[in-house]
């Protein structure tokens, strides 16, 4: 889908450039670069809330639609796809209609990401997606790939006013909206986040899931990760966390005072015209970062007994190599932090490199051996072995 929806945000440009269809595409990408620096001092200066309607610029949608649009599709589609693989979330009647509320859609690369896994996964359902955005232009802008199940539908609405649908939907997203809503900064960011969360659970099935992704600033993870705790304590009124903790625990990042939290860091390989405007931007497009969390009225099909969760553990760090081991962080599935190291004797400087390039933020490894602890609190050395969960 992404070299669909290249080649559609390239002829959005060449539209917005009034530039001629043979036009190079080289050129329209130089052509176009002051309007992504625009947009990209626009979200890293502005607050959220005074955000104007850029997508009503027809050059600055286009820019937006090249540059950061397939960061956000590949950001919830590397979520969409954890969720419905290892923590095991599907929805019923999955040879029917399964139906996505994306809110705060802008052009929706959140919902199509979402919708393009479903089908993938589900080939023989069809996919409906209601798109909601005050934006009618980023609504009007949505690129529905054609010969496809998924049909659109949108509404140009406030989400600052919004209370709910008579309908409820098979997954409701929530893509780097929450923070435009409520901003993290805002006095009683927490709970002003959990009252608007929790009108959407009559907009939701009984085996539903709400999808959160968030910036991975510290703000913007620390008012999610309370958002997902808060559920965590009181299951069921009216969500149970569904991911991506591996248990029904608290964060131990928050309790350590904000030295760091928890969110992903995921390498991706950029579409070709998002790497040509880069070269001299500058920004950080090798890896992306974010936060997420998952709800539902329903547990999670991971949620087990912790006594008998195999030996599983979540990365919270990157894994780093050291003259003698290689060290990482963790949280188990009871909410324990563990700082794991792993001897590397015998091992040359590029396996180690190796060992340690293949693992990332936010990965799930299955520990074959035993962790002994190191004499200092929740520091262990493995003796054996981990294995990616994908």
């Amino acid at each position: 889908m992404l070299d669909f929806i290249e080649q559609f945000w390239l002829q959005k440009a060449r539209s917005a450039l009034r530039v001629p269809a043979e036009t190079p595409t080289e050129e329209v990408l130089e052509k176009i670069r002051p309007c992504v620096a625009e947009l990209s001092d626009l979200f890293t200066v502005a607050r959220p809330e005074k955000f104007r309607d850029y997508m009503s610029d027809t050059r600055l949608l286009a820019a937006y639609g090249l540059f950061f649009f397939p960061q956000s599709f590949a950001r919830a589609d590397f979520a969409v796809r954890r969720l419905l693989g290892f923590y095991g979330r599907s929805p019923e009647n999955t040879d029917k209609t399964l139906s996505i509320l994306d809110l705060g859609s802008g052009a929706s690369p959140c919902g199509l990401a979402l919708a393009g896994a479903l089908q993938e996964r589900f080939p023989q359902a069809d996919i409906e997606l209601t798109a909601v955005d005050r934006s009618r232009a980023a609504l009007d802008a949505v690129p529905l790939p054609g010969k496809t199940r998924i049909k659109l539908k949108t509404e140009c609405a406030d989400l600052r006013n919004f209370a709910g649908t008579q309908h409820a939907f098979d997954f409701i997203v929530l893509g780097w909206s929450l923070n435009e809503i409520i901003p993290a900064t805002a006095p009683d960011a927490v709970e002003k986040a959990l009252v608007f969360l929790k009108k959407l659970a009559n907009s939701l099935k009984p085996t539903g899931t709400l999808l959160i992704l968030e910036p991975a600033l510290k703000e913007t993870t620390e008012r999610l990760q309370c958002v997902s705790d808060y559920f965590a304590r009181t299951p069921g009124l009216p969500f149970h966390r569904l991911a991506p903790e591996l248990g029904n625990h608290e964060d131990p990042l928050l309790a350590e005072g904000g030295i760091s939290w928890n969110h992903e860091v995921r390498r991706w390989t950029a579409p070709a015209s998002l790497e040509f405007i880069n070269r001299k931007l500058f920004r950080e497009i090798q890896v992306l970062k974010f936060s997420w969390c998952a709800l539902g009225k329903t547990p999670s099909a991971l949620a087990v007994e912790s006594d008998k969760m195999p030996a599983l553990l979540r990365l919270i760090s990157p894994m780093e190599m050291t003259k003698t081991a290689l060290r990482f962080s963790a949280v188990d599935a009871v909410g324990a932090k563990k700082n794991v190291e792993i001897p590397v004797r015998g091992l040359s400087k590029s396996e180690c490199k190796k060992m340690a390039a293949a693992w990332e933020r936010g990965d799930i490894a299955s520990v074959a051996g035993e962790l002994t602890p190191l004499g200092t609190p929740s520091c262990f050395r493995l003796a054996g072995t981990l294995e990616k969960i994908l």
